[in-house]
């Protein structure tokens, strides 16, 4: 069962009053020890002339020699010392401070006892602890050390005296000093720190000081903040809501709770925004205890911009979790792990011993191995949330009312981006950045959204691909009335697919995805990347071209590869993968004759199983349709056929590629243009644009047919063709 630990912030003044005042009670029973030790001392014919410490005369001597070994320096078995009443004092005392500390409110509040809870202290480690923790809180303690350790130098408590305080026998002494070894609590979690006394070259042990960690003479007094040696890679944090509260399935609310009797250690995987921390925080709500997440991809940063290896701040971060009495959330788990997924023993040591509840979470899945446990690792994906749960998101955190445009349609943005729950806050927070602009008050709108959904896709894609910044509309694209028909139809799968898959139960239908595949076939300039622009543009979907250049290699295995990465970042991109000149990847499988051909043909089902299972729009288009492979086509879920613009079709062209105040001559005859010369509608496009330019750099106000025929004869030399003289000569060559 996890244990379930108090919060740490002393709250108010009567807790912090509280806490100091059983620390005095504590300071009290070192005062008892030292009085003890100073008689004792005194028995033992320590010297207290000025001169103490700096020599050592005969009698003295003699005093040591006649010493039990192991005995330590007070040695008393030959006078009247008993220690027996004192110890029965030091005993007592702790039964007060335990009986003054028993009540819940002044258990919370005593930060020494939570402490020594925290990390299952003995009273004598307690003890330890406490005589090094004296001098960081009294400076007097500074020269009752030195006069005990018979040196004025020896200002901090050396590890023989601390032993000379609590032992009375050398078997007693040798117990206390297993408690100052590497595997002891005290060392292990750093809380006491023996280090050699400068003076003395390569001196023994028992002649090393203790230093307590500063960081805990803080807590010990009751101030709180992160290590300031962590930086900004631990957060405390404390959660706002329960499981019971949390938007989650039932089936997944009860396998948590379930999980939690038997202490395991959750491995959440999903992708950023997906609720790994936020169920984290619920889980911690629901247990009333706070949470330290532990981002260890700023950790290991830090570790090589720091002077501190990596394994020391992360003993010190889950030294905080301790402290605060919390669980532990260490976020981009998979960075700490080696390409075998293991990762490195101190580390799976930590998180096995971890007392507390322990979730490691990452994008990725991971399967740990070697790894001898008696703990287990509880997997659990985060997905992103379906239709119903993302719409909910939406209302939660655009509200309901006040601060939006009675426009905005949330069904319309749940069903187009596939977002977290994390992504969707921030999308509505970029959404208010940019309604912010236009003035205090002003409500959201539709276009903030979309902006705010597109921004929070993932962008990554853009080192794979290029983002094609959509611009036409519906009255730009040219083309016959049944492909337009088809192109809208396209559009209404993604516009309504909530409906057909979520509320009229399609999804179960289905085996793939719900993405959607199209082919458009034409040859060059007849619109195909135009009309993925147009369903960009109607979707409000971000369009990426990718360059097949980039992705065919011809090493073996590598085309695969970079088709992977293209699909992965994708998944998160929520954008419309447009890849042109698709027949150079997707021809007709070949026959097997060689390895190479088998390969080939590796590729292109590699590629038909990644589009199969992509749930976002996937267009391939090509100049050669009948280079594509049959089988391949019919999992298409639409084929669209570009064909080469008729002379009515062209005047089209012709007209909506001028804009409306470009000055056109009255000796340009459009209709002409459009009958006379077959250009497709890119060549009309590059002629439009070359002979404005034309226009402007002959020094007129009008684009006159000269400047427009000399730009159409440059497209017929870029496409290999011939333009006759006859019109050109009539109208007179540009100088």
């Amino acid at each position: 069962m996890v244990t379930q630990l108090p919060s740490t912030a002393l709250e108010n003044t009567n807790e912090f009053d509280t806490n100091l005042t059983l620390l005095g009670q504590c300071m009290a029973l070192l005062d008892g020890l030292l009085r003890m030790a100073i008689t004792r001392a005194r028995s033992a014919g320590f010297s207290q002339d000025e001169y103490q410490g700096m020599y050592v005369d005969d009698a003295e001597v003699d005093v040591h020699l006649a010493n039990a070994p192991g005995a330590g320096l007070w040695d008393v078995s030959g006078t009247a010392f008993d220690p027996t009443p004192w110890r029965e004092a030091q005993r007592k005392t702790w039964a007060q401070i335990e009986m003054l500390a028993s009540d819940e409110e002044a258990s919370n509040a005593f930060r020494f006892l939570r402490l020594a809870r925290a990390f299952n202290l003995s009273r004598v480690e307690c003890e330890l602890l406490l005589i090094a923790l004296a001098p960081e809180l009294d400076r007097r303690y500074e020269r009752l050390y030195s006069f005990l350790q018979d040196d004025v130098t020896r200002r901090r408590p050396g590890v023989d005296l601390a032993l000379n305080l609590l032992a009375d026998s050398f078997v007693e002494r040798s117990a206390a000093l297993r408690l100052l070894t590497p595997g002891s609590p005290l060392i292990a979690h750093e809380l006491l720190a023996p280090y050699p006394d400068p003076a003395q070259r390569e001196p023994t042990f028992l002649a090393n000081f203790l230093k307590v960690d500063p960081q805990l003479v803080n807590y010990v007094l009751g101030h709180d903040y992160v290590d300031p040696r962590l930086g900004g890679a631990v957060r405390r944090l404390q959660p706002t809501e329960t499981l019971d509260e949390m938007l989650i399935s039932d089936e997944r609310r009860r396998l948590l709770r379930d999980a939690l009797s038997d202490n395991p250690i959750f491995y959440f995987h999903g992708n950023y925004g997906a609720g790994m921390r936020e169920t984290t925080l619920a889980i911690c709500g629901s247990l009333r205890i706070a949470l330290v997440v532990i981002d260890a991809l700023a950790l290991k940063t830090l570790a090589t911009e720091a002077t501190l290896p990596l394994e020391r701040l992360m003993r010190l971060a889950f030294r905080e979790a301790r402290l605060l009495g919390g669980a532990v959330l260490i976020e981009n788990w998979i960075s700490l792990i080696d390409d075998r997924h293991t990762a490195p023993e101190w580390l799976m040591r930590l998180v096995i011993d971890c007392p507390s509840l322990i979730t490691l979470s990452a994008a990725e899945s991971w399967e740990p191995h070697g790894l001898d446990r008696d703990r287990a690792i509880m997997r659990l994906a985060f997905e992103v949330p379906e239709f119903d749960d993302r719409l909910v998101f939406w209302e939660r955190y655009v509200g309901a009312n006040g601060g939006r445009d009675a426009s905005i349609n949330l069904t319309e943005l749940a069903n187009k981006f596939r977002l977290t729950g994390g992504q969707i806050r921030d999308a509505v927070l970029t959404a208010r950045d940019l309604a912010a602009w236009r003035g205090s008050g002003v409500p959201l709108t539709m276009a903030d959204l979309y902006a705010g959904s597109r921004a929070q896709s993932n962008r990554k894609l853009s080192n794979l691909a290029q983002k094609i910044p959509v611009r036409y509309t519906w009255k730009d694209v040219v083309l016959p009335d049944d492909r337009l028909q088809q192109l809208r139809e396209m559009c209404s799968q993604v516009q309504f697919g909530h409906r057909v898959y979520d509320e009229w139960g399609f999804s179960g239908k289905l085996a793939n995805a719900r993405g959607m595949t199209a082919l458009f076939a034409g040859v060059s300039g007849t619109g195909k990347t135009m009309s993925a622009d147009v369903i960009g543009h109607e979707l409000g979907l971000d369009l990426y071209k990718i360059d097949l250049s980039t992705v065919v290699s011809k090493y073996i295995g590598e085309t695969e590869k970079n088709l992977s990465s293209i699909f992965d970042e994708a998944a998160q991109s929520n954008a419309i993968l447009f890849f042109d000149e698709a027949d150079a990847l997707f021809g007709k499988r070949s026959e097997v004759k060689d390895s190479h051909d088998r390969y080939a043909n590796i590729e292109i089902g590699y590629l038909l199983q990644r589009m199969e299972s992509y749930d976002g729009i996937t267009i391939l288009a090509t100049n050669l349709r009948q280079n594509l492979d049959e089988a391949f086509t019919r999992r298409l879920d639409f084929l669209i056929d570009f064909p080469f613009p008729e002379a009515q079709d062209r005047l089209r062209i012709w007209q909506v590629t001028f804009p409306k105040n470009a000055p056109l001559s009255p000796d340009v005859d459009l209709n002409e243009l459009a009958q006379r010369y077959r250009l497709a509608g890119g060549n009309i496009r590059n002629a439009v644009m070359a002979s404005a330019f034309l226009a402007a750099a002959d020094g007129g106000n009008e684009v006159m047919l000269r400047h427009i025929l000399h730009a159409i004869k440059r497209e017929y030399q870029k496409m290999g063709k011939l333009i006759g003289d006859d019109l050109l000569a009539e109208y007179g060559e540009l100088d």
